[in-house]
């Protein structure tokens, strides 16, 4: 317990030191890359969140996923990539390459679908490279560019409401 109090705290020093840097200015670019940062341990309903994406996408996106869930049983096989409280080090960097990978990658929209404060999830949404960041109004505002107003479960209101603003911003 109290080793995961000083790591948390560290954690959110290391956060609030990134957040000095402030967001990037979103570029004007259309969306061909989606970045996924999904809580599992929260949501999910991973799969019907992504064919909502198809549905609205209709194939011109290419949609990378990372779930952020409690560690797997023994005998569970992951199939997708994932991390958890333990991959994080206590200054504030990730064991898994996956996650490394994820963070670095250019995004041209990142989707952080988690709508509660989480400090493992805030340092992958605030390092990441991702161009246009988009999440949940329950969230601190300098996380993201962009944010929505609903409920983690109501998936497909978040699409839609989403797809409807990228639209507008003619990003698709």
């Amino acid at each position: 317990m109290f080793y995961k109090t000083i790591k948390k705290f560290l954690l959110k020093k290391r956060l609030n030191l990134v957040l000095t840097d402030g967001l990037s200015i979103p570029n004007h670019d259309s969306i061909k890359t989606i970045g996924l940062l999904i809580d599992e341990t929260i949501f999910k309903d991973k799969e019907k969140l992504i064919q909502e994406f198809k549905k609205h996408a209709t194939g011109q996106f290419k949609v990378n996923l990372l779930a952020y869930r409690k560690k797997p049983k023994k005998d569970e096989i992951v199939e997708y990539p994932f991390y958890t409280f333990n991959d994080v080090t206590f200054s504030g960097t990730f064991q898994k390459g996956e996650v490394e990978n994820f963070i670095d990658y250019p995004f041209d929209l990142l989707i952080s679908y988690y709508d509660y404060s989480n400090i493992d999830l805030e340092l992958v949404t605030v390092s990441s490279k991702a161009k246009f960041k988009v999440g949940f109004a329950t969230i601190n505002n300098k996380f993201n560019h962009f944010f929505i107003t609903t409920r983690v479960e109501n998936y497909e209101d978040f699409t839609n409401v989403l797809f409807n603003y990228l639209k507008i911003l003619k990003k698709i």
